[in-house]
């Protein structure tokens, strides 16, 4: 029989070891795992290559598709659970012990000169035993806080990673729009060279253009080409990188709207008072920061609880195999007091770093404000250093769109060379170009100061709070902004050009020309 239980002893350790093993995690069963969950996330969306999407229409399938998001929200999970298990030790809790032993030699108790054999040869014994927590003096209620504060961080946190991919989902939309209109233009520069090289072919040929010219527009064209296929490498680019954030298969095509958007008016120099102190308000970084400094000042609270002793009351079921007990099952209640009187100074030194900890943390929520508005003041003045840009690219292009209608019909009558011609052509698309890359620029800026202060968004009017709590703190206020090519020009400050001996001749000129030199 004892032979037998052991067998099926050992077949049961030999199965459940079996049975409990975890699966081996296999390379290509996760290189198919992963294929089919992102082909079931673009196959469930539908997607149209004939039907543009929309910017806003980017950003819900962008938050909806998010693997980044999805694994956040399952790390959030875990500290439900943490919060949880932060209540344990305040709830009852009611063990079981069950002994079998069995002694090596025969029980022998002496009684009245006497030896007697007891039958406890082999003992067994079981006791059910509740402890009911009476006083802890708020260690679980603390360690209960500390877990919850951690879960509202990580919430925190969550919304604004779905913020800042919401940013970076805009910023490469307009950014694909635009390289496909730089595309576009560069398309159009290549096909322009083209035609100039086959006016060109055709005044050599007439005997009114040098093999030459010719040649110099046809390097003129090689150039144009150069700068298209830059452009169209580009497109790709920046497909990916949108197809990325949307959480697609790289071959996924689909198509965004390439038109201009409308340009956001410039944030007035008034508000920006209003944008500091919405971000010292709204950031979640701050909020996160100011948990912290909840936890840390908690955790001091926890510590001096520590010092206290524990109470908590029992209740236990006994029950013994003991042959001399004539009552071998009994309940039994009490109290417990419960605390470490000398374990080398360990509960002090904790104290002490916690309170070290709470300095800490008010000292870094300090630095994170200041980073944070500075932010918002370098995030200005990159929109309004980007406005200027875009006013004075405007200029050049119409200024560069004039000098080459003249430039060609000069050329074409035989009064201009080729090469003055494909060089104002390809200054005249070159212009274009950064003219749209400005606007961009301007409009991803606006992006990055929404994420910054806190805005409600791209497609709404910006509403800046009135400052309070920064009134004291003296506020970024940039330069005014210029909105023309003429103020441009009356901004610049003067200067002495006779101190720059490259410009005598053109001041020589200018004074026989207009009478005084500066």
């Amino acid at each position: 029989m004892a032979r037998l239980l052991l067998a099926a002893g050992a077949l049961l350790a030999a199965f459940s070891s079996g049975g409990c093993r975890a699966p081996e995690v296999r390379r290509d069963a996760e290189i198919a795992r992963f294929a089919e969950q992102i082909q079931n996330r673009a196959a469930g969306l539908n997607l149209d290559p004939a039907v543009p999407l929309s910017m806003e229409r980017c950003v819900e399938i962008a938050l909806a598709n998010s693997l980044d998001l999805r694994v956040r929200k399952l790390r959030e999970s875990l500290h439900d659970e943490h919060v949880r298990n932060a209540l344990a030790d305040g709830l009852p809790r009611i063990d079981l012990n069950y002994t079998d032993t069995k002694r090596s030699n025969k029980a022998l108790m002496g009684l009245g000169g006497a030896t007697v054999e007891m039958e406890d040869q082999r003992m067994r014994g079981a006791t059910v035993q509740g402890v009911v927590p009476v006083l802890d003096w708020g260690t679980t209620y603390y360690g209960w806080r500390i877990a919850k504060d951690r879960r509202d961080q990580e919430r925190i946190l969550v919304e604004r990673a779905r913020q800042t991919l919401a940013r970076d989902v805009r910023t490469a939309y307009v950014r694909l729009a635009s390289a496909q209109r730089q595309e576009q233009l560069a398309r159009v520069a290549l096909l322009a060279a083209n035609e100039l090289r086959r006016v060109a072919k055709s005044l050599e040929r007439e005997g009114l253009g040098s093999h030459a010219a010719t040649a110099e527009v046809e390097a003129g064209g090689a150039e144009a080409a150069l700068a298209w296929s830059g452009t169209r490498r580009a497109v790709e680019q920046t497909h990916l990188e949108l197809a990325q954030l949307l959480s697609l298969p790289p071959g996924t095509v689909f198509a965004v709207e390439d038109r201009p958007r409308p340009t956001r008016p410039l944030v007035p120099a008034t508000d920006v008072p209003g944008l500091e102190e919405s971000a010292l308000r709204n950031r979640p970084e701050l909020q996160v920061q100011d948990l912290q400094n909840h936890i840390a000042a908690t955790s001091v609270r926890q510590r001096v609880a520590e010092f206290f002793p524990r109470v908590d009351g029992l209740a236990s079921y006994n029950w013994s195999s003991l042959s001399f007990a004539t009552n071998p099952s009994y309940w039994r209640f009490g109290v417990q007091v419960s605390d470490t009187l000398l374990n080398g100074g360990r509960k002090l030194w904790d104290l002490r770093l916690a309170r070290k900890e709470v300095t800490i943390e008010q000292e870094q929520t300090l630095l994170l404000s200041l980073g944070i508005l500075y932010e918002v003041d370098f995030r200005v003045l990159q929109l309004y250093g980007l406005y200027d840009t875009v006013v004075a690219r405007q200029a050049l292009v119409t200024a560069q769109t004039e000098a080459l209608r003249l430039i060609v019909s000069r050329y074409v009558e035989g009064l201009e060379s080729g090469t003055d011609t494909v060089r104002s052509l390809a200054d005249m698309y070159v212009a274009r170009i950064r003219l749209d890359q400005a606007t961009t620029d301007f409009q991803v800026a606006w992006f990055e100061l929404d994420t910054a202060a806190m805005l409600p968004g791209p497609d709404q009017p910006p509403v800046a709070p009135t400052p309070a709590a920064t009134a004291a703190v003296p506020s970024y206020e940039p330069a005014p902004a210029l909105d023309s090519y003429r103020q441009l020009m009356d901004a610049a400050p003067p200067v002495d050009l006779r101190q720059y001996p490259e410009l005598e001749e053109l001041l020589k000129k200018a004074g026989a020309l207009g009478g005084a030199t500066p």
